[in-house]
């Protein structure tokens, strides 16, 4: 009888500081990312402003006027109406301009 009390008494105890422990550690650890490095330097604005325009597939080579794909049209690909830049058959959006696709 007494090892089952001592068993319930440790297992109470283990359920009450386990998420206080775990807390602790998930706090310590936002402490430590905040005081990151990383995060100085973006607070300290030493990198470029986000742009508020969307990122055009063709910065990536897919896609728009700079795509090696903008050759001709070849099964599967369909030209926007807009801006002339072939894109995959399945797209909905153009990947340079983002208009809708027909």
């Amino acid at each position: 009888m007494a090892l089952e009390i001592a068993f319930r008494v440790f297992v109470a105890g283990v359920l009450v500081v386990a998420p206080t422990l775990l807390f602790l550690g998930l706090w310590r650890g936002l402490m430590a990312l905040r005081n990151d490095d990383l995060v100085n330097r973006t607070m300290n604005g030493e990198y470029g402003p986000i742009p508020e325009s969307p990122i055009a597939a063709a910065m990536f080579g897919f896609g728009g006027g700079r795509s090696r794909l903008t050759s001709s049209t070849h099964g599967g690909q369909v030209r926007c109406r807009q801006c002339d830049a072939v894109n995959p058959e399945y797209a909905d959006y153009c990947g340079n301009c983002l208009h809708k696709l027909d």
